[in-house]
């Protein structure tokens, strides 16, 4: 039982807002790339393969960063640095979570397939940006991004409004994912890892908001190309206002809370998107 507690853990299944923030812009392309039309099939493995990925990305970091995890105050208690499991079992692990998504992409499209392939190789790479990029948050906003994936499993590649999505939510996990930097400021510092708010500096908040008025310019986008209704772009000014208050709790040091606030931002983009197709 402690070996399959420590599991859970190693794939951040009792901490389930990584999963959200990746599950519910998937949805999100769903809904809009099919116009709210989508299959039970597509739905299930769009929730499925949020959980599995992210679990698989989880798992995969705390491989590569099995040297350095035990140095960091936050991290020094996660499976493998504390010896709850071994690297070996962690390998054993991963390697389950890929014949996993292996078999979900062999469910959708010869396309998907290419494109999953492509970007699991991109999550498997971005653990060691850390070491090397000077941003890597602009990296996993391209990698931790299944916009173009759903796209392509509902034979929606071409759609116009795809790039836009996409880079909308780039954008926005650049931006969150930078605030979560902001929580590891001194241990990343001490450590020699690279991130954006290393980086920028004493304009990170600055430039955060700026990816943030990005999101918003692109929804507004997608919105105009697409046809949506008023109820989307009355949705975007609701957005905006959790911008708002994600900034206000940075500016009290609050990056942590500033960071999951994103996961409800996102659902809320979710139910907007539905309710333009429903009304």
């Amino acid at each position: 039982m402690k070996k399959l507690a420590a599991t859970f853990e190693l794939m951040r299944l009792n901490k389930p807002i990584g999963i959200y923030l990746l599950m519910w812009p998937a949805l999100i392309a769903l809904v809009i790339s099919t116009k709210g039309d989508f299959t039970l099939r597509n739905l299930l493995i769009v929730i499925i393969g949020s959980i599995v990925v992210r679990s698989a990305g989880c798992v995969i970091n705390d491989l590569f960063d099995s040297d350095l995890d035990g140095s960091v105050q936050r991290t020094k208690k996660r499976p493998i640095p504390s010896k709850k499991l071994t690297l070996q079992e962690g390998w054993l692990v991963f390697i389950i979570l890929g014949l996993i998504s292996l078999i979900l992409l062999a469910l959708t499209n010869s396309k998907t397939m290419v494109i999953g392939v492509f970007f699991a190789l991109m999550i498997v790479l971005y653990p060691l940006t850390k070491r090397f990029f000077i941003g890597p948050q602009l990296f996993l906003g391209l990698t931790f991004n299944p916009v173009i994936i759903v796209f392509a499993m509902t034979n929606q590649i071409n759609n116009p409004t795809m790039l836009f999505l996409y880079f909308a939510i780039t954008s926005m996990t650049v931006a969150y994912d930078s605030f979560y930097g902001l929580c590891d400021l001194v241990d990343d510092k001490k450590l020699g890892i690279k991130s954006t708010p290393l980086w920028w500096g004493s304009n990170t908040l600055k430039i955060i908001a700026a990816f943030q008025v990005i999101t918003i310019g692109l929804l507004c986008a997608l919105g105009w190309i697409d046809g949506l209704n008023y109820f989307w772009f009355l949705g975007l000014s609701v957005l905006v206002g959790f911008f708002i208050y994600q900034y206000n709790l940075a500016l009290k040091e609050k990056y942590f809370e500033a960071f999951k606030n994103n996961h409800w931002a996102s659902l809320f983009i979710l139910i907007i998107s539905v309710l333009c197709y429903m009304i």
